[in-house]
């Protein structure tokens, strides 16, 4: 994969985006192309579909955690998935949004309660 920075006209900056690559020769099977995946996904990603690389936000998340790659600087809770039934970290996005990097799954988040120091 190959890192750069892009210019999101949603967040108004720069931010650090991986290239992932097709593989290279000829396929009998069906090969995907070039994938753009954000490693700057939250808050601000609220839209239908991302200026830059013409996804939902929620498929973008899919795509960073299918990349493997570390999920340094985006904001991520602990919960129990309600799909897979594992305790895991749930990757935050848009507005009260989430997906579970474990399987993928989306689902609505709120703060159930917050305890005092």
């Amino acid at each position: 994969m190959k890192s750069h920075q892009l210019f999101c006209s949603a967040c108004d900056r720069q931010v650090k985006v991986l290239i992932s690559e097709a593989p290279m020769g000829e396929h009998q099977a069906t090969v995907h192309d070039d994938e753009l995946i954000c490693m700057e996904i939250g808050d601000h990603c609220s839209g239908a579909l991302c200026p830059l690389g013409a996804a939902e936000p929620q498929a973008m998340v899919a795509r960073l955690i299918h990349s493997g790659e570390k999920l340094n600087g985006v904001k991520t809770v602990k919960g129990h998935c309600p799909t897979c039934e594992m305790d895991a970290e749930f990757i935050l996005y848009g507005k009260g949004k989430a997906s579970c990097t474990v399987c993928g799954t989306a689902c609505k988040w709120c703060v159930e309660h917050v305890e005092p120091l």
